[in-house]
Formats: C-alpha cells, sequence, structure tokens
C-alpha cells in the first residue's frame, strides 16, 4: 500500500492501478450527485481538518485524486467541526464509460 500524506494528516489509500498523474484543474469534482458513469476506484482520500474553508478542503482533495490519475473525486463526506476546520472524505475515480 502506497500512503501519500501531508502535514495535516491528509493520505489517499491508493487501492487500484495509479495511473500519469494529471493536472489538479482535469480532475471533476462530483460533490452532490454520484458520477454519471462507471467507475474503478484508484484511492480513497481522507482530508483531516486544518481547512479555512470547504473549497480549499475539496481543493487539497482534487490534487490528491490528481497524483493518482483520477478523472474525477467523488466527495462522500464533509463536515465543519468549527469556524476554520472542515474535514471530509472522497473517491478517487476514474469513469470506464462515457
Amino acid at each position: 500500500m502506497l500512503l501519500l500524506g501531508s502535514a495535516c494528516a491528509e493520505r489517499a489509500l491508493v487501492v487500484g492501478q495509479p495511473r500519469a498523474a494529471l493536472a489538479s484543474e482535469d480532475v471533476i469534482v462530483y460533490f452532490i450527485d454520484r458520477p454519471r458513469c462507471d467507475f474503478e476506484t484508484l484511492a480513497h482520500i481522507r482530508v483531516t481538518g486544518g481547512y479555512l474553508s470547504l473549497q480549499s478542503m475539496v481543493d487539497k482533495m482534487r490534487r490528491q485524486a490528481a497524483e493518482v490519475g483520477a478523472s474525477g473525486v467523488y466527495v462522500l463526506e464533509t463536515q465543519q467541526s468549527s469556524m476554520k476546520d472542515f474535514r471530509g472524505s472522497a473517491k478517487a475515480i476514474r469513469c470506464l464509460t462515457g
């Protein structure tokens, strides 16, 4: 298993075959709706806090998904534990069909 992380203890647990890294802006965020494609999960992402906004937390998820070559990040959970502390979990995914 490969763990990717940073100072705030975020990590992506790679569970699939990683692909070539992408630019984070190329990663599609699926926030409320389930992706409309069949997909494989490349990694599970957990962001444990220290983000001042929901957007900054989602941006971190996108960067982690991009590192494993995922075409999307499927946000599963978000939580705001204080005014300046967002955390959440997601799947780094790659669509298999259109």
